[in-house]
């Protein structure tokens, strides 16, 4: 359940879709691999860093619903919508660190494969196209399995 109020930002669904897939396209970090070298050191702590907010973000969606206007259910709202304004960043942050290692694509790809439905579904976009379906699939491939 999302206890967040969205209030009108003015961003169109094909802005914002082209923001969500301009930060992710780019964001494709790595879970971890032994032979990781620093070469993507920097995505992969960016990717490391995005689950730990995503994590926080998905156990919050499951919290019980607090009553609407209280302190608490504002302080909730205002906790979440720091962390979605942190997932932002990182991914902001992800989109302009190249990933070159398997590991780094990889995890890139993971963050893609388990955003994008979510997106694709937030603005009313349908993922059962086959060009949706085909970017879906390489991310499949890419993640090696290891997307959620």
């Amino acid at each position: 359940m999302n206890q967040i109020q969205t209030a009108p930002t003015g961003l169109s669904r094909r802005g914002a879709l082209a923001s969500v897939l301009a930060a992710t396209v780019a964001a494709m970090p790595v879970m971890a691999c032994a032979t990781t070298t620093n070469e993507d050191s920097a995505a992969l702590a960016l990717c490391a860093a995005f689950w730990r907010v995503h994590g926080r973000i998905r156990a919050m969606d499951t919290d019980p619903e607090l009553p609407y206007g209280s302190p608490a259910q504002k302080r909730f709202e205002a906790d979440l919508a720091k962390l979605y304004g942190q997932e932002v960043d990182i991914l902001s942050q992800l989109a302009n660190t190249p990933a070159r290692t398997t590991a780094g694509q990889q995890g890139k790809a993971a963050i893609l494969r388990a955003i994008l439905p979510t997106a694709f579904a937030d603005f009313d976009l349908g993922i059962e196209c086959e060009e949706i379906r085909l970017v879906l699939s390489l991310l499949d491939d890419l993640a090696g399995g290891l997307a959620a």
